[in-house]
């Protein structure tokens, strides 16, 4: 079973989120500071962060280049295996459109896919290859015009 994922206006992907529990700014009536008269909380463990799934990653490359945040892209692994500077890998993409992307079940770390893509003149091109994630970051691709 393949999955199709639409890779159009997802930034969400890419949100930050906001510490909880910021400290106030309220004063006891003493007039001290809140946290001087706060019992002591115990300090939260802090727990490791998992590594995202190697589907994921490469759908948030290709989520990052559809949005032109070459940045993102470039650090989610495009630094990787563009084999370009980054100057040139953003250049590089200036006359895609867009690019829709169908993944197959991924075995391992190893991503296979197919690629649905619309360059700005109009013209459609489809790609097929295999992407390899570690540590969260594409690390190498093998990719083909099909």
């Amino acid at each position: 079973m393949a999955m199709v994922v639409a890779l159009v206006g997802v930034s969400a992907l890419f949100g930050v989120v906001q510490p909880t529990g910021t400290a106030s700014a309220a004063s006891t009536a003493s007039g001290a500071p809140a946290h001087a008269a706060a019992a002591p909380h115990p300090a939260a463990a802090v727990q490791p962060q998992s590594q995202p799934q190697p589907a994921d990653v490469v759908a948030s490359y290709f989520v990052a280049l559809n949005e032109n945040q070459f940045e993102a892209a470039w650090a989610l692994g495009g630094k990787n295996i563009s084999g370009l500077p980054y100057e040139s890998f953003e250049a590089s993409y200036f006359g895609t459109d867009h690019v829709v992307l169908s993944m197959v079940p991924v075995t391992g770390n190893q991503v296979t896919l197919t690629l649905a893509v619309t360059e700005s003149n109009g013209s459609h091109h489809r790609e097929a290859g295999t992407y390899t994630v570690q540590d969260g970051v594409i690390v190498s691709a093998r990719v083909h015009r099909i």
